[in-house]
């Protein structure tokens, strides 16, 4: 028992909590529509590495990532950005200056391809503090809604209707 409570201590000891990730998307969505997911961290630690995926589902896609350039800068050699249809990711070390306050770690630009009623974004972000020891941030599926359209009734014209059209086009009416 005593080394239960022993290893209970030292993972809270060096599992600590740096904020959070502000994530905002939009409450809703259609096919064609771009958005952005904001990577703002909300830090309270002196921090000096961080990682963050984001991994989106097939009917998403992502089009663009533009990370901060102040802290491309800071990391140099050590800042990595890595894009795919449906991944992101964005790590960085500071090692000669720890971030010590919230910070925005980039902006990624989204756009629906295709509808689906049960889309979840899956985020997840962690840090390192100067010790080496990691800090939890965000680990969370977000769902988003995709209005489905409706079909006005003028786009279900019948190919009869479609016929018709044509020819009164034709004899000039």
């Amino acid at each position: 028992m005593r080394y239960l409570k022993l290893a209970i201590l030292l993972f809270t000891l060096t599992s600590v909590y740096a904020g959070g990730l502000n994530i905002q998307i939009p409450d809703d969505v259609k096919v064609g529509d771009e958005f952005n997911i904001a990577l703002n961290v909300e830090n309270n630690q002196s921090i000096v590495g961080f990682e963050c995926e984001v991994r989106v589902p097939y009917n998403l896609k992502i089009v663009n990532f533009s990370g901060n350039d102040s802290i491309k800068k800071m990391a140099g050699k050590y800042y990595q950005e890595r894009i795919t249809n449906n991944s992101c990711t964005v790590k960085f070390v500071v090692f000669d200056n720890p971030i010590k306050s919230d910070f925005y770690a980039g902006n990624i630009t989204v756009r629906v391809v295709k509808y689906n009623n049960n889309t979840h974004i899956k985020i997840s972000s962690k840090c390192s503090d100067e010790d080496g020891n990691g800090v939890n941030v965000f680990n969370e599926d977000m769902k988003l809604k995709i209005k489905k359209e409706e079909i006005t009734k003028s786009e279900k014209k019948g190919i009869l209707e479609i016929i018709i059209d044509f020819i009164k086009r034709l004899l000039g009416e």
